[in-house]
């Protein structure tokens, strides 16, 4: 049986959601300079990074398995996703992404680093819009991310707050950032493509995120959460609004740069980085878990079109045999469909099973 407190938080998530996602949000500027949380890192950056963009450090793992991204802002977020960067100088423990926890996934984390105290930053996905957008383009046409989270900070609170959706505005009504042009304007896909007010909703799987965070004892302190929909104007709203957004433009599973799922999560700065770290974890595996449901249902069914027939065999073999060239030219979940009976590996205990599926159609 549930316990009271989760019962007790769920009832309140939902009473209160509307409140807590207009006051959660981080909806204008920080003075630029101002101290960053103690456990901050004060990285220094190569200034080329500030100019190049992400997808030119993107190293793409070529292991037959498809990519999840996960994004930042302003401490604690780019901290909580700093393991799976594959930059030493930003993650020097090093890159942790390569089928994390052997969940079938590579991750990649891009974020920028503060080391002149909280402000605009530099590197990655720096708080500014042209800069967001000029990062995030080419790096989600180079990975292709079957599932993406961006994360953000809230303002003085302790919500982990599930955005429930996105929506767009007119360039005025955009909260200024720190360097002009200070709002998205023409000539930015956002502004150019997608009319205002449009709203797009997340596809993260929400309840199952809250629900582990409801259930990790060391997390009694969070109040996670789902929201109707971003309300705030500033950058946290405008790349949950992309990460939607990209969802909805490669939504078909047989495009070849589907995307399953995809939303933001505001994160409140008063948590320690500590709950921060734990709690971007579950909700990462949360997202993992609900991306096998979508991607590996049925097993067998090679070529996703909802039967296991025929169709099926030749990729099955290819799969079976561990051909180079099919894994290269596959999302990774397709080659895990041939995983029949989920014990990570393929081999002829999953032909055997392959064959009766066949039989039994």
């Amino acid at each position: 049986m549930m316990s009271a407190r989760p019962v007790l938080l769920l009832v309140l998530g939902v009473l209160l959601s509307g409140l807590a996602q207009r006051t959660s949000a981080q909806i204008v500027p920080v003075p630029e300079g101002s101290p960053l949380p103690g456990y901050a890192r004060q990285i220094e950056l190569p200034p080329s990074w500030g100019v190049d963009g992400p997808v030119n450090h993107l190293q793409l793992l070529n292991n037959g398995l498809p990519h999840v991204l996960v994004t930042g802002y302003w401490p604690p977020t780019n901290e909580i996703v700093r393991r799976f960067s594959q930059r030493a100088v930003q993650n020097p423990e090093g890159w942790v992404g390569a089928n994390w926890e052997n969940r079938g996934y590579n991750i990649y984390s891009f974020f920028p680093e503060f080391p002149n105290g909280v402000g605009q930053g530099v590197g990655d996905f720096e708080v500014d819009y042209q800069d967001t957008s000029e990062d995030w383009w080419p790096l989600l046409n180079a990975m292709k991310p079957i599932g993406l989270i961006t994360f953000s900070r809230a303002s003085n609170n302790q919500n982990w707050t599930v955005e429930g959706g996105n929506r767009t505005y007119v360039t005025p009504s955009w909260s200024a950032d720190f360097t002009a042009p200070l709002r998205p304007e023409a000539g930015i896909p956002l502004i150019d493509l997608e009319p205002p007010l449009t709203e797009r909703f997340t596809t993260l799987p929400a309840n199952q995120i809250i629900q582990g965070i409801l259930d990790e004892p060391a997390l009694d302190d969070l109040v996670p959460h789902l929201s109707v929909i971003d309300n705030s104007r500033y950058l946290s709203n405008y790349i949950g609004y992309h990460g939607c957004w990209w969802h909805a433009m490669h939504a078909d599973p047989t495009d070849p740069a589907y995307n399953a799922a995809a939303g933001h999560i505001h994160v409140g700065f008063v948590m320690s980085l500590e709950e921060a770290q734990l709690a971007a974890l579950i909700s990462i595996r949360a997202l993992s878990t609900h991306l096998d449901t979508v991607l590996l249902n049925p097993r067998g069914d090679m070529d996703c079109n909802g039967v296991i027939n025929g169709g099926d065999i030749a990729s099955f073999v290819m799969a079976l045999v561990d051909s180079p060239a099919y894994a290269a030219a596959h999302a990774g979940c397709f080659v895990r469909r041939a995983d029949i009976n989920a014990d990570g590996a393929i081999n002829a205990a999953d032909m055997g099973a392959f064959i009766e599926m066949l039989v039994g159609e």
